[in-house]
């Protein structure tokens, strides 16, 4: 069996239970993964580490999600991003899209499974060959 590359993953969420949930499904399917609450934290962690893919949370308390992704893209880092959200509240919808448009590749709703999890980071990390 060929060993794969350990792939590094970041989980920005500021729901303790999904993003620890996240977490856990990730370092089970080889993954090494970084999670923070914040979307300030994220960008830290950006400047300190490289990823191979970014999970950020869209609704979240200060930096939002879309903020998120237009900071990082503002700082030159290219790293596929996944976006989830609950998608129930209204104008949700409008964020999911304006996230495609500031670069994210994949758009998830809340809850999540873990095969679809892992589908869409192939997904995305195949896009972004």
């Amino acid at each position: 069996m060929t060993h794969m590359p350990t792939l590094k993953a970041l989980i920005v969420d500021d729901e303790d239970l999904v993003r620890n949930a996240v977490a856990m499904v990730l370092r089970r399917n080889q993954f090494e993964a970084m999670a923070v609450s914040s979307g300030e934290q994220g960008r830290e962690a950006c400047r300190k580490n490289t990823f191979d893919i970014i999970l950020t949370d869209l609704v979240m308390p200060q930096m939002d999600g879309v903020e998120f992704i237009q900071a990082l893209r503002a700082d030159g880092i290219t790293t596929p991003i996944i976006t989830f959200t609950g998608g129930a509240r209204v104008g949700h919808q409008n964020l999911s899209s304006q996230a495609i448009e500031s670069g994210a590749c994949l758009t998830l709703r809340k809850p999540v499974n873990k095969q679809q999890l892992l589908d869409a980071i192939a997904t995305a990390l195949e896009i972004s060959r």
